[in-house]
């Protein structure tokens, strides 16, 4: 995340930098005002602490780490500051956005600063940059507000060795279920009195989106446990789940990664509609292109069936979790939608329309790696016949299964530590 999308929702729902940052010196809010705590975790034990107002941000007295996680300070001197993480140096000026790590600079948000004989450092240094930098020792969970130390690995022995050698092969997706159980949320898209796309163009409809979601939804939670993979879905009948909760409804359940599926539809006034066709798989951003605001507008249409179309309010820092929850899965999620596409490509009769990105309303809770896919035009005849059609139903489900069980095993890989390759 840059500092910048950090500074803008900060100051948005902190309402700017308030008094503190008036008073020329690093001020805390009061006690009296700390609302907000952050759980770190470590093998010597665990802890809850506050989480302060400094300057406007949210930030974190270093010496308060330091029982739990393996954090040192130094005094600070001529207005910097050190602190060391798993022996580590990050080198901070006082007052200033910005840190020195491995000789790279990095941005932040807020500036660390010193309170009496208190040093703070932003909130954001703890849990985007440490996660980040230090990755397969730090793991934060924004859903918990946790921040995890983990233990050091023991030293790898010939094989794991061999393993991490460039072309070695790739550990099978068995063994990566072998090690975590992981859980995948299918959501089959629209529901109830939301039908979906009506298909195809210029013939009596036989495609009602609603119900191919649901049947290829099935057959994908189906092909997964067959898998020994565990799935969940958003809705197993025809109900209307509300958009803003049906990322909810699959991190309740347990799940780690979150599939939306979806069938697209032609504008009517294209010269071509009825001709369009192919495939295409989205992650949460900002709509870059024409074609990708107008899929957006289309799904995010289905509000207008519900009693509330508000997105739900949380307290700043939840917010701010939020979002950085959602800027540590952005490059997962990325990775999934290409491999969803790879594997589509394969047995879809029509042509791979690419990864793109917006702003789907599914996706913004959905605090996972999470995609929607548009499985084909239910405009089109032909592909309208395949998506209803039971085979093709199958292929599908068993293509998507393929990418997400790949998906998962990478992502063991990865939380294993930074020795692991992708395939």
């Amino acid at each position: 995340m840059t500092a910048t999308l950090v500074a803008c929702a900060v100051a948005a729902v902190l309402g700017g930098a308030g008094p503190e940052a008036q008073s020329g010196g690093a001020a805390v809010a009061p006690a009296g005002a700390v609302q907000s705590y952050l759980t770190v975790v470590s093998p010597r034990g665990q802890r809850r602490l506050r989480v302060r107002t400094v300057r406007g941000y949210p930030a974190l007295r270093v010496s308060e780490l330091s029982p739990v996680l393996s954090v040192e300070s130094a005094v600070p001197q001529g207005g910097t500051a050190e602190i060391r993480v798993l022996g580590q140096r990050f080198d901070l000026v006082l007052d200033a956005p910005y840190f020195r790590f491995a000789d790279r600079i990095y941005v932040l948000a807020g500036t660390p600063s010193v309170a009496g004989d208190s040093l703070f450092v932003p909130f954001q240094l703890a849990v985007e940059f440490l996660p980040r930098l230090l990755a397969g020792r730090y793991r934060f969970d924004a859903s918990r507000r946790e921040l995890v130390e983990l233990a050091a690995r023991p030293a790898a022995g010939p094989a794991e060795r061999a393993a991490a050698e460039p072309g070695a092969p790739a550990e099978s997706p068995a063994a990566a279920r072998r090690r975590v159980a992981r859980v995948v949320g299918i959501d089959p898209g629209h529901g109830g009195a939301d039908v979906g796309m009506l298909g195809p163009i210029g013939s009596a409809p036989f495609l009602r989106e609603k119900d191919v979601t649901l049947a290829i939804a099935r057959e994908l939670a189906g092909e997964l446990g067959r898998r020994g993979v565990r799935a969940v879905l958003t809705r197993s009948g025809d109900t209307l789940v509300p958009l803003y909760e049906r990322g909810r409804v699959a991190s309740a359940r347990g799940a780690d990664v979150f599939v939306s599926l979806h069938v697209n539809a032609a504008n009517p006034r294209w010269r071509d509609a009825a001709g369009a066709r192919g495939f295409e798989t989205y992650f949460l951003a900002e709509a870059r292109t024409e074609d990708a605001q107008r899929v957006e507008r289309m799904e995010n249409e289905s509000v207008r069936f519900e009693t509330s179309a508000e997105a739900p309010e949380g307290d700043p820092l939840s917010f701010i979790l939020n979002d950085l929850a959602q800027n540590e899965h952005l490059r997962e999620s990325g990775r999934l939608a290409e491999l969803v596409q790879g594997s589509l490509e394969r047995v879809h009769p029509a042509e791979s329309r690419g990864v793109k990105q917006a702003g789907f309303a599914v996706l913004a809770t959905s605090y996972m790696p999470a995609i929607l896919i548009e499985i084909g035009f239910g405009s089109n005849a032909d592909e309208a016949r395949f998506l209803t059609g039971s085979s093709g139903q199958r292929r599908l489900a068993r293509a998507l299964a393929d990418a997400v069980e790949r998906y998962l095993a990478e992502y063991e890989r990865r939380l294993a530590g930074p020795g692991a390759a992708r395939p």
